[in-house]
């Protein structure tokens, strides 16, 4: 089923609702497709079930619906792969993939690439095609590898903007198949190869560039190293929550003579933060809302090891990586 450009296969969802006889079915979407919500939930409703509507934003896997979830019998989560298995018998999760062939854009990366050996990364949006992206350079004398599933993922190749645990293959440098930047740029950041990043959907091919990002981010730390009153935000998401992270940062912070305050959240947003006068914050959430909407906030968002870098206990810089498969447990 072809839904605003991807291919949703609902069946499944479908299924469970009629054998279950599920009278009330959540339906969580992510913004892009958002605008597809009432086509959607229109398929769903012909099974009898009334259905609800998550309306706020949906960054990921990660980032669940829990109060919707506690509301109905059901949850259909469109457009990202399993994660939290701990809430799996409640929640369907419905990938959306992109029919895009990756061929043209395949063969065109080939004069990017400089290594014999290139681990081949992706998204959920893509992770179908990893095996012709894998042929086609295969056939150009190229070892391309593609890692395997991890608790976060679930297809190989498949990287988040958290999780770059496929790139992992011992490979010197790296194809990304993918739309947008910041997957590229945090699979530089994270694994220190060299990145070439092909779109399917524009045909473009690019080498990343980290390097004018990461001064960027050393500004960010420099300031953030005079700050007195900080903030550890811990996320509600179940897919984001990392309190031992949190806590183990709160002792580091007041080791050095700061004043530290956990900040227990679930939307991290610009005006939230200036409210709680503090001169720079801490994100245990996804490492997206300080790299990626830094821009965003009038004082310094850091990543955990950007904070251990900012106390002087760091001095090498380390992309921000979640591995768990539904965020940490609540202690050790």
């Amino acid at each position: 089923m072809l839904i605003s450009g991807y291919e949703i296969d609902l069946e499944k969802a479908i299924s469970i609702i009629k054998r279950a006889g599920v009278r009330r079915v959540g339906v969580q979407l992510p913004d892009g497709l958002k605008r597809s919500a009432a086509e959607i939930s229109g398929i769903i409703a012909e099974t009898g079930a009334q259905v609800l509507v998550s309306g706020d934003p949906c960054y990921g896997a990660c980032d669940l619906d829990l109060q919707l979830c506690s509301m109905v019998d059901l949850m259909v989560h469109i457009g990202h792969s399993e994660m939290c298995e701990s809430l799996s018998d409640r929640i369907v999760y419905v990938e959306a993939r992109m029919p895009s062939d990756v061929g043209d854009v395949v063969e065109r990366s080939l004069g990017f690439l400089t290594k014999s050996r290139v681990a081949v990364c992706t998204t959920v949006q893509h992770s179908h095609m990893i095996d012709r992206v894998i042929g086609i350079l295969r056939s150009h004398g190229i070892d391309a590898i593609a890692g395997g599933p991890s608790p976060r993922t679930r297809h190989r190749g498949q990287v988040l903007g958290c999780c770059y645990t496929a790139a992992r293959v011992g490979a010197e440098e790296a194809l990304f198949i993918g739309t947008g930047r910041f997957h590229p740029l945090g699979l530089s950041m994270a694994t220190g190869m060299r990145v070439v990043a092909a779109d399917p959907v524009t045909g473009s091919v690019e080498e990343i560039d980290s390097q004018g990002f990461l001064r960027w981010r050393y500004g960010i730390i420099a300031r953030a190293s005079d700050a007195k009153r900080i903030g550890i935000l811990i996320s509600k998401k179940p897919g984001q929550r990392r309190c031992v992270t949190a806590r183990r940062l709160r002792s580091l912070g007041r080791s050095k003579g700061k004043s530290m305050l956990d900040v227990y959240i679930d939307r991290i947003e610009p005006e939230r933060i200036l409210d709680l006068g503090l001169d720079a914050v801490v994100s245990t959430a996804c490492p997206r809302i300080a790299l990626d909407d830094a821009r965003r906030y009038s004082v310094p968002v850091l990543t955990p090891p950007e904070f251990e870098m900012a106390l002087g206990t760091r001095n090498d810089y380390v992309f921000d990586e979640i591995l768990e498969a539904c965020g940490e447990p609540e202690s050790t």
